[in-house]
């Protein structure tokens, strides 16, 4: 159960779910039987370097995490602290290795680049980017973001055919807002900490009430791409999915409205990954 919390595990649940989704909302016909196993191994390989950042994270974020989340501390806890680097390096090597089969196998360095670049991201942001304004924020929303990219990229490269291609952009749009949203609620929710470890976050360098107005901005900013997507692309084979779609937008707006009101960060937290679960849900409707 430690190891799991660690390494974030419904994280990399969500990740897997996001990549599977978007293979069965893209593609035209159903994969070859390798290239099905190639894809396993890239969804993988992806989820590997995302636990390993969430490790290493970890590792560096001891101090705060003791002061913001004493009952949910791992490392120091159950684990020792040399499982986290143990953990960090081994998952970075595994994905890695398989980054390099599939681009082996393709003939494309895509899968070595883009997995050695998550990696040194993940890496960068826990050791200096979580401490510099703003820019920590949009690093890890980045990353998010680009995993739905990376999957239709991934098929790019099989040469097979797809489809909704400006539907996954919208997605993926919609996951960077979102999360930008997300990681300043978390700022707010460990200002006692982040305080303690010289973190510049918006909160601390600007204000909660400031923090608050940005979240809300942001999660009312996710309506102006899915408007925009729903008036270009709205049909009637694409219902379902605009419907599901829409409750997650609408989730994401009230989290927003609820922000403006000064209702708890871990709450408001809470309801913007329920969004992003309904996003992804979305995903196996088209």
């Amino acid at each position: 159960m430690a190891f799991l919390r660690l390494i974030r595990v419904q994280n990399l649940a969500l990740i897997a779910l996001t990549m599977l989704g978007v293979s069965l909302a893209v593609l035209e016909r159903p994969l070859t039987t390798e290239n099905r196993v190639s894809y396993a191994l890239f969804i993988a390989s992806t989820a590997l370097i995302a636990a390993a950042g969430n490790a290493i994270n970890d590792y560096f974020d001891l101090r705060a995490d003791r002061l913001n989340r004493p009952n949910t501390v791992v490392i120091g806890k159950r684990l020792k602290k040399r499982w986290a680097i143990i953990i960090h390096w081994g998952f970075n090597a595994a994905g890695l290795a398989i980054s390099l089969i599939l681009s082996i196998r393709y003939h494309s360095w895509f899968f070595l680049f883009i997995h050695l670049f998550s990696a040194t991201m993940l890496w960068v942001y826990s050791v200096y980017l979580k401490k510099v304004l703003f820019w920590s924020n949009v690093s890890i929303a980045v990353l998010v973001s680009i995993v739905p990219l990376i999957s239709l990229i991934f098929f790019m490269i099989l040469d097979v055919e797809i489809r909704y291609f400006e539907l996954i952009g919208l997605f993926s749009i919609v996951a960077f807002i979102g999360n930008l949203a997300r990681e300043m609620l978390k700022d707010i929710q460990d200002m006692e900490g982040d305080h303690l470890i010289n973190v510049r976050s918006v909160p601390l360098v600007y204000g909660e009430k400031m923090a608050r107005l940005m979240v809300s901005i942001l999660c009312f900013a996710c309506c102006i791409p899915f408007g925009w997507t729903f008036y270009q692309h709205s049909n009637p084979t694409m219902n379902v999915f605009f419907e599901v779609f829409t409750i997650s937008i609408l989730i994401c707006s009230i989290t927003g409205f609820f922000s403006l009101l000064g209702t708890k960060a871990k709450l408001l937290a809470l309801m913007l990954k329920i969004s992003m679960l309904m996003a992804v849900i979305s995903l196996f409707f088209l």
